[in-house]
């Protein structure tokens, strides 16, 4: 970081007033643009108002409170939330006499969104149905983070002037929709006019790499 006076703004979101005055835009680095219904940002929502809706039901017309998680195939996205529910309260009938454990594909194989079923028997007062999910980290997302420097450079018009602009894009490891392998070593340079400098930072790693 440069020396100077830390001023915080909103566009852009922080100058550094010293020998020169340099503008620094901040942002997230997510996969795809949580616009897009497949992106992790819509599904992780959806996922969850399904597997709420679905056990309030279940246990509307049936009483039984044992807890049941889910693993989603991040291949088939949740598209249709009202069939969803319908297919997982009658997956909960099927298997509500079952023992403990994870429960065969054979059970939920009609269900495409649904990769992994666990089932835990004992009924519990404050039962929870769980979303439970392993995520692959992927490597950097070149193309999207071409597609942030882009959409940055066109609001960039409408910034504070400044000296320089640098742009610093956050990888929040502990969000799915945004964790993914920074690579470093034999990276190619981004091109672009408005940012002096575009960082992309990820948490907790402190992995640092100077995209410009």
């Amino acid at each position: 970081m440069p020396s100077g006076t830390v001023i915080y703004r909103d566009s852009p979101d922080v100058i550094v007033d010293g020998e020169r005055k340099i503008g620094i835009e901040i942002t997230n680095f997510f996969h795809k643009s949580g616009t897009l219904p497949e992106s992790e940002q819509v599904q992780s929502r959806r996922r969850k108002k399904v597997i709420s809706e679905a056990q309030r039901l279940y246990q509307e017309q049936n009483g039984k409170k044992f807890e049941i998680s889910f693993g989603f195939e991040k291949s088939n996205p949740i598209l249709n939330q009202k069939i969803l529910v319908a297919q997982l309260i009658h997956l909960a009938t099927q298997i509500q006499n079952c023992e403990t454990g994870q429960i065969e594909r054979e059970h939920f194989k009609h269900i495409p969104e649904i990769s992994f079923v666990y089932l835990n028997n004992q009924e519990y007062e404050d039962t929870k149905w769980r979303v439970v999910q392993v995520h692959h980290v992927p490597m950097l997302a070149m193309e999207r983070l071409i597609d942030i420097i882009k959409d940055k450079e066109q609001r960039s018009q409408k910034y504070e002037k400044c000296d320089a602009f640098w742009l610093l894009v956050i990888v929040d490891f502990m969000n799915p929709a945004q964790d993914q392998e920074i690579q470093i070593d034999a990276f190619k340079k981004v091109e672009c006019e408005a940012f002096e400098r575009v960082i992309v930072y990820k948490t907790l790693f402190g992995h640092v790499l100077e995209a410009k």
